[in-house]
């Protein structure tokens, strides 16, 4: 295959860029983060102004037309910028399963708000003792007349405070699942605030017999677990992505920072142990910038992806923590004083690999997956 960016995908990759990069330079930063809100409102407004918010929607809902391989590049410059911005949780996780579940009613009516940046969505997937997404959830829904009634608890649900409507796996059966649009301000509905590792607000909600209408059931209530699937993938997608702009971005910041930096009155770049750890890190970036692409094209292309999605995330985690730890050391002491920028990159570089779970986990899964088609393995 080839992941040369065509001509559209190239000017989606520079606008967003260009936008996120003037205005949201690391003082801006600071000072969002210092918001409860942990959101750049301006900047979501530029964003769907320019079109960007419907990059992989469909067109007659507003959308561009493209694919989670265009979305995968504004993903990849929020996670240059370490942007405060709810991209993966409204668009990834929200816009798109609506986009290819929902009914011609609840895509007309949730999908332009989406795209014209009015309405945000996200979606509830962990719970209690679960890496990423159980099979089975533990939350529950139960028919009540033509309706349902929600009970249980989500956790580490990202932008729950922006989002007008989530979506919420929940099971309707011994084994079945169903996927529900959910209003975080209805009744029955709290949420519990918590800081994640890269200080961005994400929370717990619980749901106590909260009501939802025939209307707010994505597809074939029984038929969510294809849907959580669906999504579940491109939630891994846009998670590889990030980590390979955060990657990308913190190799850039520790380039200019050794070509600068001077001892014994020589630029610390050509030393020899720094330069082959320089070289270390760029290889990791480009793995994993690489295989998230990979992975995002072959969604895209409708072809099988689970052991691209593995060998992504496997890089996401270990090739990640590595650029990180690498910019740290050549660093230095300025690596750990927070008013650097560098200590973001390190944050969300973290933060992804514990969402994504651990890479030795999906090594092993990685490998009895390649044994199983092999013959002759145990």
């Amino acid at each position: 295959m080839d992941l040369t960016l065509n001509e559209d995908q190239q000017a989606i990759n520079d606008l967003a860029g260009r936008i996120l990069s003037e205005q949201l330079p690391p003082e801006r930063l600071t000072a969002i983060e210092a918001q409860p809100e942990w959101f750049a409102a301006d900047t979501w407004a530029e964003l769907a102004r320019t079109q960007l918010l419907g990059v992989p929607l469909r067109d007659d809902v507003g959308g561009s037309g493209f694919s989670i391989t265009e979305a995968c590049l504004v993903l990849e410059q929020i996670g240059r910028t370490v942007a405060p911005l709810p991209y993966l949780a409204s668009v990834i996780l929200g816009a798109m399963p609506i986009d290819q579940f929902g009914s011609a009613a609840q895509r007309t009516r949730y999908l332009p708000a989406v795209i014209d940046g009015s309405l945000i969505l996200t979606a509830a997937l962990a719970e209690a003792g679960n890496t990423f997404v159980p099979a089975v959830p533990a939350t529950r829904a139960t028919r009540v007349g033509a309706g349902w009634r929600l009970e249980g608890e989500k956790r580490f649900v990202p932008a729950a405070h922006l989002a007008g409507r989530m979506l919420v796996p929940a099971r309707t059966g011994t084994r079945s699942v169903g996927v529900f649009l959910v209003d975080p301000k209805a009744a029955g509905v709290s949420l519990e605030r918590v800081l994640t590792t890269a200080l961005e607000p994400q929370y717990f909600v619980r749901f106590s017999g909260t009501q939802l209408d025939a209307d707010h059931v994505l597809g074939d209530p029984e038929g969510g677990t294809a849907i959580v699937d669906w999504l579940v993938q491109r939630a891994i997608a846009g998670l590889c992505s990030m980590q390979a702009g955060v990657c990308d971005a913190a190799l850039r910041l520790t380039a200019k920072h050794v070509s600068e930096r001077e001892q014994f009155g020589t630029k610390i770049a050509t030393f020899q142990a720094v330069a082959q750890r320089a070289a270390e890190a760029y290889i990791d970036t480009e793995a994993v910038t690489l295989t998230a692409r990979q992975a995002a094209w072959r969604l895209a292309a409708n072809v099988p992806a689970d052991e691209a999605l593995a060998v992504a995330k496997f890089w996401a985690a270990e090739g990640g923590q590595r650029v990180a730890h690498a910019a740290q050391h050549l660093h230095g002491g300025i690596g750990v004083d927070t008013a650097y920028p560098l200590h973001r990159y390190f944050r969300w570089t973290k933060q992804i690999e514990l969402t994504l779970g651990g890479a030795m986990v999906h090594l092993v899964r990685l490998g009895a997956s390649i044994a199983a088609r092999t013959p002759g393995s145990a």
